[in-house]
Order: structure tokens, then C-alpha cells, then sequence
């Protein structure tokens, strides 16, 4: 593995360790290490595969850059979904519940939530993923580190879920 290949994986391993201390408690379902069944990763994917309720889940991790609004967010997001979902199909990679988990350091989900809402709830459907959520790991409210900082997360699929999620009393105010 070259050195850029390595710090690519911790940065994922960051992301996804932010994300499993958030997901379990807006789902209220248990994260393992051990599942029933057989899952295994093709080419590198997807990039994690966990347990959840004791059966084999995986997360595919991507990156929304340069996003300055919630539209460009919501466009970008759909693009790699879309091009994810190619590829996943492609090599029937969709054997297990698979869920995409967008991330990005700005714009903050907390700014640009309510715009979420209003776009077309049913654009991520009928990708093969399981779930499609937005994690937010911008730094507008919490450095990173923060014992505080949680990871706000939105969910683009299943309706279950659907719509923005933070962790925490609902009225609690960005800056504690």
C-alpha cells in the first residue's frame, strides 16, 4: 500500500468511527463486529462491513467537495450515488444491505436542512443502496475532536428516517 493509499484509509477509519457513534442512536440498532451470514468486500468494496442487528451491513463511504449551497450539496450527492449504484451493479456487489454514507466538511447539514427537505425525497429510491445518509464533519460548530461533537446526519433513504437527525436535545443550539 502506497503512503496515499494508507492515509486514505485512516481518514475513512475517522469517518467511519464518527459515524457509528452517531447512527446507532438515531436508529436504534446495534453495531457489531460479528454477523450471521457471509459478507465479504470485492475490489475494495464496500469500504466497511459491520454488523447491525446481526446481520452483515456495509458502508460504502463519499465525498461531496465544493459544495456551497444545498442544491450543489443535493446534486452532488445524487451524482455519486447514482455512480456508485453503476459501479455496485456492475460487479453485483448488492449481495448484502449496503448503505452509502455522504460526507463533507462544509456546507454544515445544520445550515442547509431545511432546503434538504424541499428537494425530491424519492431521487436515492431505487439505487440499489439500502440507505443513503449525509454525515456532516464540517467544523462550524465543534472542532474536530470535540467531546461534544457528534456527527449531524440526514437521511436521504429509507422514509423511515428521512430528514435531519442530531444528536442530542432537538433545540440544542450549534454552539452548545
Amino acid at each position: 500500500m502506497s503512503d496515499r493509499e494508507i492515509g486514505k484509509r485512516m481518514n475513512e477509519e475517522m469517518v467511519l468511527e464518527q459515524l457509528l457513534d452517531a447512527f446507532p442512536r438515531i436508529t436504534r440498532r446495534t453495531v457489531t463486529d460479528e454477523w450471521e451470514g457471509s459478507a465479504d468486500r470485492v475490489e475494495g468494496s464496500p469500504d466497511f462491513i459491520i454488523g447491525l442487528d446481526g446481520r452483515p451491513f456495509g458502508i460504502e463511504l463519499t465525498e461531496v467537495r465544493a459544495a456551497s449551497s444545498a442544491w450543489d450539496y443535493f446534486e452532488e450527492a445524487s451524482r455519486l450515488a447514482w455512480r456508485k449504484h453503476a459501479s455496485y451493479e456492475r460487479r453485483g456487489l448488492f449481495r448484502f444491505p449496503i448503505a452509502l454514507a455522504i460526507h463533507a466538511s462544509t456546507p454544515a447539514l445544520f445550515d442547509i436542512c431545511k432546503e434538504l427537505d424541499r428537494f425530491n425525497q424519492e431521487e436515492f429510491d431505487k439505487t440499489g443502496f439500502e440507505e443513503v445518509w449525509a454525515v456532516d464533519f464540517s467544523d462550524a460548530y465543534y472542532s474536530a475532536g470535540h467531546p461534544l461533537r457528534l456527527a449531524d446526519m440526514y437521511c436521504f433513504k429509507p422514509a423511515e428516517w428521512f430528514g435531519f437527525h442530531r444528536i442530542g436535545f432537538g433545540d440544542r443550539k450549534p454552539f452548545g
